[in-house]
């Protein structure tokens, strides 16, 4: 018998073949950091654990690799890529290049609706946040920046923010980590983490594409100093 959450994903992607579910759940798994950055995966004990054949693993385990959340060392080890702080600064550098553009281009048709729906991800996130729930926080973070991007009608931005989706959603939970397990409401960046997507929110009413521009990339910004704090060394 598989186990529950490859069950679950063979439901919600039926034409999915089983290696593809696999990668969908050790994905999860990674990008939630339920697997450690820096840990070595055992593909015997992988398949066990899952009911699956070592084939469907590897398979699994190559599509991850080339998605730079798993690497290879030179000994044929499986590791889940570390967390690095350069990276993390590079992550978020693109995240600006790619979402601020789609926030600009979506000022000229974003209707009450999606702003609605923004507000709703930001009360949410201010309510997990406060009661110190990481996947609650993590999944209302996610979902708010999900709205920017798939709102935006251009596909080619759309498909660049994916393409490097799995790395960025591995330093928004580190960074979520940080705000509910860590900090207490003295943390310099709490305050600032819950109400910049308030300022979003009221920046995308106005449909200002310099405006909305100027608050995203500071709270993007912001979202690099969560991580980075209070040093440079990013371990969990």
């Amino acid at each position: 018998m598989y186990k529950k959450e490859i069950k679950e994903l063979m439901a919600q992607y039926p034409l999915d073949p089983l290696s593809g579910i696999v990668s969908r759940y050790l994905y999860e798994q990674i990008t939630y950091l339920q697997i450690k950055p820096g840990s070595f995966l055992n593909i015997s004990q992988l398949a066990a654990d899952l009911n699956v054949s070592r084939t469907t693993i590897r398979e699994a385990i190559t599509s991850l690799i080339s998605l730079k959340l798993l690497i290879q060392t030179e000994s044929g080890k499986i590791q889940v890529a570390p967390l690095s702080t350069y990276e993390m600064f590079d992550v978020y550098r693109a995240r600006q290049t790619i979402e601020i553009e789609a926030a600009r281009s979506i000022c000229e048709y974003i209707t009450a609706d999606i702003v609605d729906a923004m507000e709703q991800c930001a009360k949410d996130f201010r309510s997990a946040v406060e009661n110190r729930n990481y996947l609650a926080t993590l999944d209302a973070d996610k979902h708010f920046h999900y709205l920017i991007i798939d709102s935006c009608r251009n596909a080619f931005i759309r498909t660049m923010y994916k393409s490097v989706a799995g790395i960025s959603e591995r330093y928004l939970a580190y960074g979520t980590i940080v705000l509910t397990t860590r900090s207490d409401d003295n943390y310099p960046f709490f305050a600032s983490a819950i109400n910049q997507h308030f300022m979003l929110v009221h920046a995308f009413r106005s449909a200002i594409p310099d405006h909305v521009a100027h608050i995203l990339e500071l709270h993007l910004d912001t979202a690099a100093k969560v991580c980075s704090y209070p040093g440079s060394e990013l371990k969990i």
